[in-house]
């Protein structure tokens, strides 16, 4: 690898990064002059990252502008959910049909971990937020492991990923609506936490491990269906002049 190619990827990964954890704002104009100043990278190597980013929809090419950070949308977020359920689910089903003892470990161990760790106020612990999120991804990625799809675990991937910059835009709403209406902010924090409860992964553990590809498929789109269920929720709970309400709420999709 040349040293040039290796400033690239390292600049890749940190511009991922900063898109994921919203650090670079879902819409954000993306100048090169500023992001070669700001990350200390000449421009051709930017280009060249940016372009690997709006492969992966993480950026938007902005015609004699530049880029921009790939806006959210409510009816992206619903089409990725979708799509997670149509790719993860394929993965689920075949993993649990083609079981073998290493698959079945890891499902029983990262479901233990989950099942250790109590789910986490939305608005007040970042860390407990945290460990909750990596455990649960763990659990997901070990019950699809066994399908053996290169092509699908990076769909899948990019999925989960997708839908990571959706949950952050929405646990910050969260949090500011803590300052400018407490006691809304606290039933919105219970209808999101209500949608991490255990009780729904350990019916999908449990179809997992008795290796029932019909009964676990089904556990999984009762779970997804529940996350889908508490974001409509929410929909209705955050004022319309929020910002989740404007990128998110049924109003975002009305034509102007």
């Amino acid at each position: 690898m040349t040293l040039r190619q290796s400033k690239s990827d390292i600049l890749f990964d940190r511009l991922r990064h900063d898109i994921l954890s919203l650090d670079l704002p879902p819409g954000m104009a993306l100048r090169l002059p500023a992001l070669s100043e700001h990350y200390g990278i000449g421009l051709t190597p930017l280009r060249e990252c940016l372009n690997r980013l709006a492969a992966e929809q993480l950026v938007v090419p902005e015609h004699n502008k530049g880029f921009c950070v790939t806006p959210l949308t409510r009816a992206d977020l619903l089409d990725l959910e979708r799509s997670r359920d149509a790719i993860e689910g394929a993965m689920l089903a075949h993993s649990v049909s083609h079981a073998d003892d290493a698959w079945e470990a890891g499902v029983i161990g990262s479901y233990h971990h989950l099942s250790q760790t109590p789910v986490p106020s939305v608005i007040h612990n970042d860390e407990a937020l945290a460990q909750w999120t990596r455990r649960h991804l763990a659990f997901h990625q070990a019950l699809v492991a066994g399908a053996r799809s290169e092509w699908m675990a990076r769909f899948a991937g990019q999925l989960q990923d997708q839908l990571g910059r959706y949950h952050r835009f929405i646990q910050a709403g969260l949090r500011d609506l803590t300052q400018s209406a407490p006691p809304l902010a606290a039933k919105a924090a219970e209808v999101f936490s209500a949608s991490m409860a255990l009780e729904p992964h350990r019916a999908l553990y449990q179809a997992a491990v008795d290796h029932d590809p019909a009964a676990a498929l089904a556990a999984f789109r009762h779970h997804t269906g529940l996350s889908i269920a508490a974001f409509e929720e929410l929909s209705t709970l955050m004022p319309a002049h929020s910002p989740f309400a404007r990128t998110l709420g049924p109003q975002s999709e009305t034509p102007a």
